[in-house]
């Protein structure tokens, strides 16, 4: 954010008091939830905690967002009581995760995905090309040297455990050093190309990088092409059970913030709001 709307921010919330004189609305009030006034300041702290940065520095578009999360919380908060405002907490990660605490209370868990809901999922999953992968493990040393050395006990028969914990500085040396299956593109074009021009079970020469040397391992590769259905059916249901708990605790919030009655005050705020609670009173 610029000088000029640094100032222009700070000088709107200033004068919030001389803004909303005569219109029925408490100085520094942003909006009202079932009955509840939220404060300028509230909202302020709630942004600046969520970025990292001053909330002046926060631009429209994800102020009216981090607008919008705030009081998505506080709808679920009056959906239990007024008791309960006082266990929500001010800290963002937080306040999530009792919001979320909150819609299961108030509207029961999310449903479960159906086996044609899963279906249709795999479904198009398979569709799509995959690119190769590859199951991989490294050895990450401190010179050329040793990476020579590793390189050639393990031609020597060692394990490859034995002299990752004996010898890598990676910070899973102690378990092998796994890597997981990788995507081709995901590493660095030098590392890439290596991993992928090896075959199962290969060893790679020592490759330099930023961290060190590698000294890398296939176990297995995946040529290009559809993943196979073994590989994609987590991936599908968690996509799937991710996809029908937004939709659920959207729902929730939307039925329960009809219930409680939201209002932005728009004029109120230090920002342009264009989020889900504005009304077309609200545009300039």
């Amino acid at each position: 954010m610029d000088g000029t709307r640094l100032a222009t921010a700070t000088a709107t919330t200033t004068m919030m008091v001389l803004a909303t004189l005569g219109c029925g609305v408490d100085e520094g009030v942003v909006a009202t939830v079932g009955g509840r006034e939220l404060e300028v300041a509230d909202i302020q702290a709630y942004m600046a905690a969520a970025t990292g940065v001053s909330w002046q520095a926060v631009d429209d578009r994800v102020a009216s967002r981090l607008l919008d999360q705030f009081l998505d919380q506080e709808v679920m908060a009056a959906a239990v009581g007024p008791s309960r405002w006082r266990e929500i907490p001010k800290e963002p990660a937080a306040r999530s995760f009792q919001v979320r605490s909150l819609v299961a209370e108030v509207c029961g868990p999310p449903p479960t995905p159906t086996a044609g809901e899963l279906e249709r999922q795999l479904g198009q999953r398979l569709e799509r090309v995959q690119p190769a992968r590859a199951h991989v493990r490294q050895l990450l040393l401190a010179t050329a040297q040793d990476a020579a050395t590793a390189r050639a006990r393990l031609a020597a028969g060692e394990s490859f455990l034995d002299v990752s914990r004996q010898m890598s500085r990676a910070a899973n040396a102690s378990t092998g050093g796994e890597l997981g299956v990788l995507s081709r593109g995901t590493l660095p074009d030098e590392l890439d190309e290596v991993v992928f021009s090896l075959a199962d079970g290969e060893v790679s020469a020592p490759v330099q990088s930023p961290a060190g040397y590698h000294v890398f391992q296939v176990l297995e590769v995946v040529p290009e092409g559809p993943a196979t259905r073994r590989e994609l059916e987590p991936i599908a249901r968690r996509e799937l059970v991710d996809e029908l708990a937004r939709v659920h605790a959207r729902r929730c919030v939307d039925d329960n913030a009809a219930k409680v009655g939201v209002v932005v005050h728009a004029k109120n705020l230090w920002f342009h709001y264009e989020g889900r609670y504005g009304s077309p009173a609200d545009a300039p």
